[in-house]
């Protein structure tokens, strides 16, 4: 069988999933878990802190695949479309972990919200690498990185509650889009896009020429 404070954080994520933070008590988590209320302080000495612990497990298992998949790739926009990729496509997979750790977060209280904040920071370094990829990049904002990461979270969390988690992969482009535009600019982030999806290159009236992988575009901000 396995550990009880596995089971635990496990059902923590269903059941939060299914009732929402406020309506869970810990006699659900513990039939859930099919553990003791005497077992359960034991681990944790509340509710807050058995959801906290939840939401760090699934924060781990995001970045876990997203560091795997943006590091196979060699260049940054290539990285950046495979890092969004990964978080998008395992949210759609599953909805009871992509619920907790981008909407039930935010009603727990300061304590949550804090938590949430410094786990989403660590994106950051990641899109934060799109200062060398772009001409002048360190002539952008110092928290740059950060507002992407605010645009890419609000956009999912969003989604999540209108209800259209099975289609989280397919604001892929839109992602995409925000999170190279301060580095590369309007034009080249949409060049980037359609190269990644295998579409022709546009024409010159399209804005600046195509970016190739690997080499900043010319001409971006």
């Amino acid at each position: 069988m396995r550990p009880q404070r596995e089971r635990l954080l496990e059902a923590a994520v269903r059941i939060v999933a299914e009732k929402g933070y406020a309506a869970t008590t810990i006699g659900d988590l513990t039939r859930e878990a099919s553990i003791s209320r005497t077992t359960f302080y034991e681990l944790y000495p509340d509710k807050e802190a058995c959801f906290l612990a939840a939401f760090d497990s699934v924060v781990e298992v995001l970045m876990r695949r997203i560091v795997r998949a943006y590091e196979a790739e060699e260049h940054w926009p290539e990285r950046a479309r495979a890092g969004l990729r990964a978080l998008l496509e395992t949210l759609a997979e599953e909805p009871a972990l992509a619920r907790l750790a981008m909407v039930d977060i935010s009603s727990v209280g300061p304590a949550a919200q804090r938590r949430h904040r410094v786990a989403m920071q660590r994106l950051t370094p990641l899109f934060d690498e799109g200062r060398d990829f772009a001409p002048r990049g360190h002539r952008l904002p110092a928290n740059t990185s950060r507002m992407a990461v605010g645009g890419v979270t609000g956009l999912i969390a969003d989604d999540l509650v209108a209800g259209r988690t099975e289609q989280l992969p397919e604001l892929l482009g839109d992602l995409l889009f925000a999170v190279l535009v301060p580095y590369v600019g309007p034009h080249a982030a949409v060049e980037e896009i359609r190269l990644g999806e295998g579409r022709p290159q546009p024409g010159a009236a399209d804005g600046p020429g195509p970016a190739t992988a690997g080499r900043p575009p010319a001409g971006s901000p």
